[in-house]
């Protein structure tokens, strides 16, 4: 985010490389978890055709109101890797005459991210009387696991944690 600010006050915080590369930095840091969980989210809307990359990107971009920008550089390394370890498939299609890569979730992926999703959420949740902020989750919605904070959906429920295995059926039965 801090990247795309071209002109600032010669007094401002950011005007010294120190702290301009120390805040950029920052954000890099923050960026590289949280797009891979926002990536695989807008994945996730396109569960029988795919969406491919640049789609993807434009997708990301305006979801997040172009605070979350992901290079095509850093985006196809990632793609290519979570295809790689089972996290997605991909399929080659001709679209107007030019082909493209179509990624979908796998079984596997679907599962991760219910994960990562709720694991990122839980965090949010317990960072935010530190940031002064409120986060609310959809608890009518899902049950994050106590063990792991997989995000579970509660008419999709199992007896078993799809992640940790942990036996969640008494703990679901408790917060009815």
């Amino acid at each position: 985010m801090l990247k795309k600010v071209k002109t600032f006050h010669p007094e401002a915080l950011i005007g010294t490389d120190h702290f301009r590369t120390y805040v950029e930095s920052f954000e890099s840091e923050l960026l590289r978890g949280i797009s891979t969980v926002a990536v695989l989210q807008i994945i996730k809307r396109y569960p029988r055709d795919g969406i491919y990359g640049y789609q993807l990107l434009k997708e990301l971009e305006e979801e997040t109101q172009n605070v979350m920008i992901i290079e095509e550089g850093t985006l196809y390394p990632l793609l290519r890797k979570m295809e790689k370890d089972g996290v997605l498939s991909s399929d080659k299609k001709e679209l107007g005459g030019r082909p493209r890569k179509y990624y979908i979730l796998t079984e596997e992926g679907i599962k991760l991210l219910n994960h990562m999703s709720g694991f990122f959420a839980k965090l949010l949740e317990a960072m935010s009387p530190l940031m002064d902020y409120q986060i609310v989750l959809p608890e009518d919605r899902f049950m994050y696991c106590p063990n792991c904070a997989n995000k579970i959906k509660l008419d999709d429920f199992a007896k078993f944690c799809e992640v940790c295995g942990l036996y969640i059926e008494e703990i679901k039965a408790q917060g009815e």
